[in-house]
């Protein structure tokens, strides 16, 4: 077996995939089954919500109906994601709601009817096998153990069980889950492996309890090594804070998570009782809620806090150097690309029929889905939304980002911060050829988006143009590596990399940037590869999940000296955004996203915020930023162009 590292598993715990599998090679014959009851002709009713479920491996407080806690004894990462997983309110927004189509042939359905082949037994009883032992979350215990192992079967099985629809195939939503996984020591001549056990939770309008089973297979030894290290091994504060920022990236698409700026340690909700280490905020449908992780080997005392205060307060005062600014009131690149613009994504007969083919397309999709495949690709669908989006200055208030960014430079420029907007265009833009077949690789598809460049630009905003660059990368494309990720919503490697050079090309035109003492080679560049589960895997059908496995991609890493390089406060530029100025920088291998990428080529350091939870997010923590802003020449905001259109997060006033 592999060695295996804490920095490792909080990575691969997200990041690894598992192998894509199309058939269940499981026998088709019924599980026996342990126990039964006359009740089962009549289902309970009103079974409580499954958060409220006991549960031994961490302490929950309940602060208010959208506020948790989640208090962890020791910080091992099966500890950690059995708290995140688990019955989690953000994840289970909505999911108590009856979907469309279900007819409700699971409600009158007898235990020993259940079809689950891939089950040696069920019980309607907690086994004995498993008493006195501690439950995991399986989803990301599977794809560390498929990293370390190569093996497959466990995610395959578990992601067949929760696929089970009943008859029902039309709806879309699972009829049950995986809430708990264990892993039982073989005895005997099978001392050494791993019998796997699970608790399977039905949807709450199902209206039907819990039920336990036994998987046919057993493990060999290789992952009874990996479980005993995954429920053993304990991480520091720093690796626990990686583990949720990769955690909230992973969960953003669909679920709107962030973490939100907390002193980890520190008091939450005004109650010295709640000390956690890092605040998950999330926003699924509508309304924002809040899980917060707590560890008491992470705690502050008082007397803690207010020291690091005392010498935050004094570091602040005396880290951040002034410059003296001026603003670069050239018009040249800003007017040139206004030019470019006028004419060159005009609506069409052809772009007509793209929009009337998409928007068919998604109409056909259930409306819980998310994502879907075509094509050998993963498509969101929050971005196909924003292809067929109408004009986008003409939304409401809260939704038209226009007076937004106005407002946005105003507030730079009496800073005398220069202001550099970088929209980054959605991967179904780029690849429109292969989102609608017929679509010719060249046309011009987003001709709302292309007209709201050109309002920005009119604004007096300046703005990057990235999409002639990105279009151009993709002409290099070697499948099946592409400048955007398969199964995923971020570019990669080929992607990034036009859009890093066009934007230090722009950075580097600045009169200014003499003045900020550039040092060119003075950071390393080096080659690395990352194992990357696509963000976008998760929101398939559940039967389809198991067929797209984890990407490896290329990758770069940026050293300063023999560290990964990390932009600091004086730095000059701050780019800032959402999760794109995140990828690859503060997650994955890091020190290797845009930041990164752009200090290298500029000579710049370069200081990075990211709001997991969206673009329009990140410029609430920017007014936050007073004392670090006396060093900045320029602030760069980038973010996915999707969040023009109908973001869930509102922009409100800066």
């Amino acid at each position: 077996m592999k060695n295996i590292s804490i920095p490792f598993l909080c990575f691969a715990g997200f990041a690894a995939g598992v192998l894509g599998v199309t058939s269940c090679a499981s026998s088709s014959a019924k599980p026996s089954v342990e126990a039964s009851s006359e009740a089962e002709s009549a289902p309970p009713t009103n079974l409580p919500p499954a958060y409220v479920a006991p549960v031994a491996v961490f302490e929950l407080r309940v602060l208010d109906f959208d506020k948790q806690v989640r208090v962890v004894d020791k910080p091992t990462l099966a500890a950690l994601d059995f708290a995140a997983y688990f019955s989690n309110p953000i994840r289970l927004a909505g999911m108590d709601e009856k979907p469309e189509n279900y007819t409700g042939k699971m409600a009158n359905a007898k235990l020993a009817d259940y079809p689950f082949p891939m089950l040696d037994s069920i019980s309607e009883y907690e086994p004995d096998a498993v008493a006195g032992l501690t439950p995991i979350a399986w989803e990301p215990f599977s794809k560390i153990l498929y990293a370390q192992t190569g093996d497959e079967m466990l995610a395959k099985t578990l992601n067949e069980v929760e696929a089970v629809k009943w008859d029902e195939p039309d709806v879309f939503r699972a009829f049950q889950t995986v809430s708990r996984l264990w892993g039982v020591p073989g005895k005997g001549d099978n001392q050494g492996t791993v019998e796997w056990w699970v608790e399977v939770m039905p949807a709450i309008w199902t209206n039907r309890a819990p039920f336990y089973g036994k998987l046919k297979f057993v493990s060999g030894g290789e992952s009874a090594e990996v479980l005993n290290y995954y429920m053993t091994a304990e991480m520091n504060g720093e690796e626990a804070m990686n583990w949720a920022r990769t955690l909230s990236s992973y969960w953003y698409p669909t679920l709107n998570t962030d973490l939100e700026q907390h002193t980890p340690g520190a008091i939450w909700e005004n109650s010295s009782a709640n000390r956690p280490f890092a605040v998950m905020r999330g926003n699924p449908m509508g309304k924002p809620m809040w899980v917060a992780f707590e560890v008491p080997a992470f705690r502050l005392t008082d007397e803690q806090l207010r020291a690091n205060a005392v010498a935050d307060s004094l570091a602040a005062a005396g880290e951040v150097v002034p410059v003296n600014r001026t603003l670069d009131t050239s018009s040249f690149a800003r007017l040139e690309t206004l030019a470019s613009l006028e004419n060159s994504c005009p609506a069409t007969p052809a772009t007509k029929k793209f929009r009337d083919a998409l928007k068919k397309k998604l109409s056909k999709l259930p409306k819980e889905q998310n994502a879907w495949a075509d094509d050998g690709m993963l498509w969101f669908r929050r971005n196909a939304n924003y292809l067929v989006a109408d004009k986008i200055s003409g939304q409401d208030s809260l939704h038209n980002p226009l007076p937004r960014m106005v407002e946005l430079k105003q507030y730079l420029d009496s800073m005398n911060v220069q202001l550099l907007v970088v929209p980054i265009p959605v991967k179904e833009e780029i690849y429109a050829d292969k989102l609608v077949k017929g679509t010719p690789a060249d046309l011009c598809v987003n001709v709302n988006g292309r007209e709201f460049i050109r309002e920005l630009l009119a604004a007096g905003i300046d703005v990057l143009d990235l999409y002639p660059s990105l279009m151009a990368a993709r002409s290099g494309d070697e499948p099946p590596h592409y400048s955007y990720q398969r199964y995923d919503t971020h570019w990669a490697l080929p992607g990034m990399l036009a859009a890093m050079e066009q934007l230090a090309s722009r950075v580097t035109q600045y009169s200014w940037y003499a003045e900020a003492n550039p040092q060119p080679g003075s950071l390393l560049m080096k080659d690395t590869v990352v194992l990357r589960e696509g963000d976008l895997v998760a929101h398939l059908p559940d039967k389809e999940k198991s067929k797209y496995a984890a990407d490896t991609l290329v990758g770069m890493k940026i050293y300063k000296g023999d560290k990964p390089y990390k932009g600091g406060k004086n730095a000059p530029i701050l780019l800032m955004g959402d999760s794109f100025t995140g990828v690859f920088e503060s997650v994955d291998q890091k020190s290797g996203g845009p930041g990164s990428l752009l200090a290298y080529a500029t000579g710049l350091d370069v200081q990075v915020l990211t709001s997991w939870g969206g673009g329009p997010g990140v410029r609430a923590r920017l007014k936050k930023m007073k004392k670090d802003m006396l060093s900045k020449r320029l602030v760069i905001y980038m973010m996915t162009a999707r969040d023009f259109w109908q973001s869930p997060m509102e922009w409100d006033g800066i």
